[in-house]
């Protein structure tokens, strides 16, 4: 969730709107591990300000560390929080919400905390116990948080009825290594937006802290939803993946600073890999 905001708030212009379930708000961390622990994760302590990381995100726009915040204002926004989410406390997506609100206007926010789901990726009719947090968190939680996602995001979606086609391809990842991530990611293309016969919707989705295939193989791609969502209503999806490393060991995206000081602006290492590849899809390169 929290790399989903990042890549939003400083790339406005390529991804026109947003899910993050259990994510915090930009610049939490402050590139700091322990400041991330103290505010941004179980906790939130004082120095937490809206106002003031709302403030450093108006000036980045400025001096073109993140794209202009007037390219947010017509985003939908989808948030979600786990009622029963101890591991990032509610206050941490309380804020997120506060942030956008900043640059979004209220009517394009849906955000849900009623879910009594825990510290996992809501689904209905697969997955772990909704109230457990295990591998590969994705909770049965009689709540399709892929289909509510895309439902905010997309138009007219059709509600899948059947099971479809959802074989996945794996692809090169152009200068994943040096950012800390998998040479090899994961692409759905539908039939129908296969070689170029019909423009289709991408939609990039970002994994959690230990929901990596390098950790858990497919499973979390499999079980939370996106494939048969994407199937119905042709809708590319792209998933990138993290290595867990000595600075990483639970393969997060990096929110707190360990690819580098400049991690969630628009130079950042993963940040940069990730929209290369994303404009290299919409142009139609391999």
């Amino acid at each position: 969730g929290q790399m989903a905001h990042q890549l939003h708030i400083a790339f406005p212009e390529l991804f026109s709107g947003i899910g993050v379930i259990a994510g915090g708000p930009f610049g939490c961390a402050n590139g700091s591990l322990a400041t991330a622990m103290a505010r941004c994760v179980g906790k939130v302590d004082d120095s937490l300000s809206v106002a003031d990381l709302a403030a450093e995100i108006r000036a980045a726009a400025a001096d073109g560390r993140v794209g202009s915040v007037e390219v947010l204002a017509d985003d939908p926004v989808w948030l979600f929080h786990g009622a029963l989410d101890t591991t990032v406390a509610v206050g941490v997506s309380d804020a997120l919400e506060a942030l956008y609100r900043e640059f979004v206007p209220a009517g394009q926010i849906t955000y849900v905390k009623d879910v009594q789901a825990a510290h996992n990726f809501p689904a209905s009719g697969t997955g772990h116990a909704c109230d457990a947090v295990q591998a590969p968190f994705v909770g049965d939680c009689d709540f399709d948080a892929a289909g509510e996602l895309l439902n905010h995001l997309y138009s007219d979606l059709v509600t899948p009825d059947a099971e479809s086609e959802t074989a996945l391809t794996a692809v090169v990842l152009p200068g994943a290594a040096e950012a800390g991530l998998s040479e090899t990611a994961y692409l759905f293309v539908p039939p129908a937006c296969s070689g170029g016969a019909k423009s289709c919707a991408a939609h990039l989705v970002m994994h959690g802290c230990a929901q990596s295939t390098i950790q858990l193989g497919t499973a979390f791609i499999e079980q939370s939803g996106y494939l048969r969502w994407a199937a119905a209503n042709d809708i590319v999806l792209a998933f990138p993946q993290v290595v867990s490393g000595p600075a990483n060991p639970l393969a997060c995206w990096d929110w707190w600073g360990y690819t580098g000081a400049n991690y969630r602006w628009r130079d950042g290492a993963q940040m940069q890999v990730l929209t290369d590849w994303v404009q290299g899809m919409s142009a139609g390169e391999d």
